[in-house]
């Protein structure tokens, strides 16, 4: 699977599968930044609006079993050297640039949507330090050559009340 059809399907994922599950909670409108600089450069996914509130969200969706833990992209096997998410975000952390607002990650699973929300910042903040020490796991992109390896940041590192959970069953099934 390209990249390109990756990024069009995760469009089509949030937009037809999660936004409308989770308009009792975020019942505004999502814009896509796909292509853009907030996209390329700052990693942020989409721009969600309500009324004056205007919030950025990187956002990663998986259609699999849900897991109690963020995700972030580390290294890719075909660019060793290269620092994806955790290394750009803590750098735009540490320069002042601009970084999402929230990080969500959801799962879709058996009928149900679960996605997990936390405050970027808070998320990149509490995993500096620790990166060595977070387990891993593989994703292959364009071939079996091209590994990208991501580190998982469990639940259970952030405080109480940092992360916002929302588990509903898919209400609005796209036809």
């Amino acid at each position: 699977m390209n990249t390109q059809y990756r990024l069009k399907e995760s469009d089509y994922l949030w937009f037809n599968w999660v936004a409308p599950n989770i308009k009792e909670w975020y019942p505004g409108i999502f814009t896509s930044t796909l292509g853009t600089d907030l996209d390329m450069k700052n990693g942020i996914d989409y721009i969600y609006t309500h009324n004056d509130t205007r919030i950025t969200i990187s956002a990663r969706l998986w259609k699999s079993h849900p897991f109690q833990h963020f995700s972030m992209r580390y290294r890719r096997s075909i660019y060793p050297k290269m620092g994806l998410e955790i290394d750009s975000r803590l750098n735009s952390i540490k320069n002042g640039d601009e970084i999402s607002d929230l990080t969500m990650e959801g799962f879709l699973y058996r009928g149900k949507l679960y996605m997990g929300i936390i405050n970027t910042h808070t998320l990149y903040t509490t995993i500096e330090g620790m990166i060595p020490f977070l387990t891993e796991f593989y994703v292959e992109n364009t071939g079996p050559k091209d590994i990208t390896t991501f580190k998982r940041a469990p639940f259970d590192l952030f405080n109480e009340g940092a992360i916002n959970k929302i588990i509903t069953p898919l209400l609005v099934i796209p036809s």
